[in-house]
């Protein structure tokens, strides 16, 4: 398996990228919303990749963090998800928000992505809702960048206290308080601030 790529950004456009490899133009199928994607044209970047052989032909599917393709491989492999539908979800949400959807058997929240029906939704929730956690940590939520609607780091590390069982309201103030007490700590560090001064309450 290929890990990831590192080269030079060629073009991007929605869904689709191409990156110049030691000379080689190679194309990616990434998520629909990269928003920041046509800004780095031209600049050297890291792509984690997932390589699926279909019959005769190699797809090569690109993410910007190593935790979306976790998702990615994990959703795929729900069936009746394919790596279309499940491209299209990583572009309607991030991943903390598919993560905290699928704990919280939120229904409706999935059922936004088009293709995924009620049925789809419960499914996805029922193979996930355990393998999740494993697979992904809160630190793994808060290391994500932020999503192309524009959630901010706030918000990313809000819904990972959430993920791990805090209310909405407790997450919000604790985080709202170590980013206005260390307004360069990192996100990783914001998280690991949060999560001392939940346990401190």
């Amino acid at each position: 398996m290929i890990e990831y790529l590192r080269g030079r950004l060629v073009a991007a456009a929605p869904g689709k990228a191409i990156l110049e490899v030691g000379g080689i133009g190679i194309t990616l199928d990434m998520p629909p919303a990269q928003d920041d994607m046509p800004n780095l044209v031209g600049q050297e970047i890291n792509v984690y990749t997932r390589l699926l052989i279909k019959e005769d032909e190699i797809y090569l599917y690109g993410f910007r963090t190593a935790e979306e393709r976790k998702l990615f491989n994990l959703v795929l492999g729900v069936s009746g998800f394919g790596p279309r539908l499940t491209l299209s979800m990583l572009g309607l949400f991030t991943v903390s928000q598919l993560y905290i959807a699928v704990l919280e058997e939120n229904i409706a929240q999935l059922t936004r992505a088009h293709g995924v029906g009620r049925k789809a939704a419960q499914r996805l929730i029922l193979e996930l809702k355990e393998k999740l956690p494993k697979a992904i940590t809160a630190t793994d939520l808060a290391n994500n960048p932020v999503s192309p609607s524009g959630s901010s780091v706030f918000n990313d590390i809000t819904e990972a206290l959430i993920a791990l069982g805090y209310s909405g309201g407790e997450a919000a103030a604790a985080v709202s308080k170590v980013t206005e007490e260390n307004e360069k700590a990192t996100r990783e560090e914001l998280l690991k601030l949060a999560l001392k001064k939940m346990a401190g309450n």
